[in-house]
């Protein structure tokens, strides 16, 4: 057996799981296709409650350095106006998601656990008649067989490891990612920023000296065009969001396009004995306040304990049905908040409403986004006290 846990990715979610297993003694190997520091298609934005989990991991610092702390967030809706929203507590983060992972996946090598790149994953076979679960895969030197007691998929959207229970199936409504790093953007900086559109959004992380990622997020329709139209696509949809177009008026793309999805609301359970998902491969959500690398990060968390209590001798069932409780209730105020600010940016004039309201009452905005980045309950602002804040105005 080459490990008690073998992990399927490197990114946030299976690095964190890697890192926080090995930490605690346990025989960890974690696989994935690239070679690191890769590029990754992300808003490269980290909400103060991934920030906090990084804290906990001993590993804030490290990644600051690589790029810049937040002590609020910066809205602009569809009709000009904008309101910068400071946090209710902590402080948010960007970094370029190869520099997060490389930081993530060092650290878990530091810890003990047995790294491979270039290791790509074809099939997952399931623990069945006492054996333990195993992993089909190819390196440069050809074909392997991995074997652990059990296995972590951390393989992102399209994970090789969910589809052992069967077809993935994509969330209803996702939208696609499309973004690029660019330079001469005229913007203050450091600054991280939303641009709320007609059904649709734009991402901005602005790191400084014009440098930044921008990312719009959209809906399938908006890019028939294909690859060769990216960039038509890409320019047609700042110049809709009247705030970014200013920004990126003479801005200068320094890296290709990237694009993923769809993302959206969707759930995977654990698809079979002895194979345990995390991050992307065990559901996705629409990201539009940042939550995604902060479900990844507190995902892992719930994972390794997971998994510790099945090394430890937890039935697989019991250590199942508590795994998946846990992360219900983890995600439960992102998925109820999330899929009702989705419906709210479905409909342009009431999202321009809002944020007129919100430029009113800096105080509800801090509350709203606090909700939106899980630091508060979310029924501190699903109530009817603070929909009639909104609507006649801060008391």
């Amino acid at each position: 057996m080459d490990a008690d846990v073998l992990v399927v990715g490197g990114g946030p979610a299976g690095a964190a799981t890697a890192l926080l297993l090995a930490r605690d003694g346990h025989r960890v190997a974690l696989v994935d296709r690239a070679r690191f520091p890769r590029p990754k298609p992300c808003g490269e934005y980290l909400n103060p409650s991934a920030v906090a989990v990084l804290e906990r991991l001993g590993l804030a610092d490290e990644v600051a350095a690589s790029g810049a702390r937040l002590s609020g967030m910066f809205i602009a809706g569809p009709d000009g106006t904008s309101v910068w929203v400071p946090f209710a507590s902590g402080r948010g983060m960007l970094v370029p998601r190869e520099r997060l992972d490389h930081a993530l996946l060092c650290a878990a090598a530091a810890a003990g656990a047995d790294v491979r790149e270039e290791v790509r994953v074809d099939a997952v076979r399931p623990a069945a008649d006492g054996r333990p679960p195993a992993v089909e895969a190819r390196t440069r030197r050809g074909a392997v067989v991995l074997s652990a007691r059990l296995v972590v998929g951390a393989d992102g959207l399209r994970s090789v490891v969910a589809r052992t229970g069967g077809r993935l199936v994509p969330p209803p409504w996702g939208r696609y990612t499309l973004g690029a790093h660019f330079e001469g953007i005229d913007a203050p900086a450091p600054r991280g920023d939303l641009h709320l559109g007609d059904g649709w959004y734009a991402g901005a992380a602005l790191y400084g000296g014009g440098a930044g990622n921008v990312v719009i997020a959209v809906d399938r329709t908006m890019l028939r065009g294909g690859s060769a139209d990216l960039e038509g696509v890409f320019m047609d949809a700042c110049r809709r969001l009247p705030v970014l177009a200013g920004m990126t008026a003479r801005a200068r793309r320094t890296t290709p396009f990237a694009s993923v999805g769809p993302l959206g609301f969707a759930r995977r359970p654990a698809v079979a004995p002895g194979v345990l998902l995390v991050g992307d491969a065990a559901g996705t959500i629409d990201p539009m306040t940042g939550e995604g690398l902060a479900v990844a990060l507190r995902g892992a968390a719930l994972a390794a304990e997971a998994a510790a209590g099945f090394l430890a001798g937890e039935p697989w069932g019991r250590m199942l049905r508590g795994y998946e409780l846990a992360r219900a209730r983890a995600s439960a105020d992102t998925w109820r908040l999330g899929r009702l600010l989705q419906w709210v940016v479905r409909h342009p004039n009431l999202a321009a409403w809002l944020l007129r309201r919100l430029a009113r009452d800096p105080a509800g905005a801090t509350a709203l986004l606090a909700a939106a980045s899980g630091l508060r309950p979310a029924n501190e602002v699903l109530s009817a006290r603070f929909a009639a804040r909104l609507a006649i105005g801060a008391t």
